[in-house]
């Protein structure tokens, strides 16, 4: 009998990679997403007869579950967890986090893997950091450990850094170019592409004796704005998108969380083993692969 497997946020970037990834396994994957009728939940279907949209939110964990009885006659052997930054209030997201970690206990479930975000490697899991986001992600590991201790739920934390794909040529992206290049200056940052996230994942689902209470951050690149910007030049033929320095700078100081994260990258800084994670494995993508397969970029 193969496993089954709720992945939330499955219509999303980190969720969207965990089913991509799975998706030629024999795993069960019930994908879920507010609107199983969405053009998104549909493509997902249509990828394979093995992934099943699950109309959920997770403001209700434990109607996901209920749900989740009437499209398999399977145990629920794994989740994925992952929670969009909120918009508003910002303990919505650790109430998310921990309601589904209660529910997934509840329902009897054997191996649980939660995307967090790394906060300087091995550090991670005493510093929650000044940022609001991240801090939530720390609260919501330490639930995980303590409400799984003595359980049968087994799990993985993974840690992603920055992403890829928050590099791109709309004004938050240029944005965020602009901030890593004042703010970091020559300092690097840690990127990983998001469907290395879901590569990740799927190892820790199809491996669970040699993941389980596994704590991996995760990055595919450590860069200096100027080494990146190199490649970007290299692959597309021109400079990274960036814009006025001054409006980065206003941006950092009016959007509190943004300018908290790059203070904290400058003082602190991103604590993945890249060299560890292509070890595991050895596609891991770097930036200019990304650039060149899977961004919006295309070289002039």
């Amino acid at each position: 009998m193969s496993k089954t497997i709720i992945v939330t946020g499955a219509t999303g970037k980190q969720g969207g990679s965990v089913v991509q990834a799975l998706r030629d396994s024999d795993f069960e994957i019930l994908a879920v997403t507010r609107n199983a009728n969405s053009p998104a939940a549909i493509k997902l279907a249509n990828l394979s007869a093995n992934i099943k949209p699950l109309q959920g939110d997770l403001a209700d964990a434990s109607a996901i579950f209920e749900r989740a009885k009437m499209l398999t006659s399977n145990p629920i052997w794994g989740v994925y967890s992952v929670q969009a930054k909120p918009v508003g209030d910002p303990t919505v997201e650790a109430t998310q986090g921990k309601n589904l970690i209660d529910a997934a206990i509840a329902a009897g479930v054997q191996f649980f893997v939660y995307s967090s975000v790394d906060r300087g490697g091995a550090k991670s899991s005493s510093d929650p950091t000044p940022v609001v986001h991240w801090a939530n992600k720390h609260r919501i590991e330490k639930y995980l450990e303590d409400k799984a201790a003595g359980t049968q739920m087994r799990y993985t934390v993974l840690r992603p850094t920055g992403f890829m794909e928050n590099i791109s040529n709309d004004f938050a992206g240029k944005a965020t170019a602009t901030s890593w290049q004042l703010a970091l200056k020559d300092k690097p940052m840690q990127l990983i592409a998001t469907k290395d996230i879901g590569w990740f994942a799927a190892n820790a689902f199809k491996h669970p004796e040699d993941n389980a209470g596994r704590y991996l951050s995760l990055a595919g690149a450590s860069l200096t704005f100027d080494e990146a910007n190199a490649i970007f030049k290299k692959r597309i033929g021109t400079d990274m998108p960036t814009t006025f320095g001054v409006v980065a700078s206003l941006g950092m100081c009016l959007v509190k969380e943004v300018g908290a994260i790059f203070k904290w990258l400058k003082q602190n800084g991103n604590g993945a083993d890249v060299d560890e994670c292509r070890r595991m494995n050895p596609s891991l993508t770097d930036f200019g692969a990304w650039l060149e397969s899977d961004s919006a970029f295309r070289k002039e």
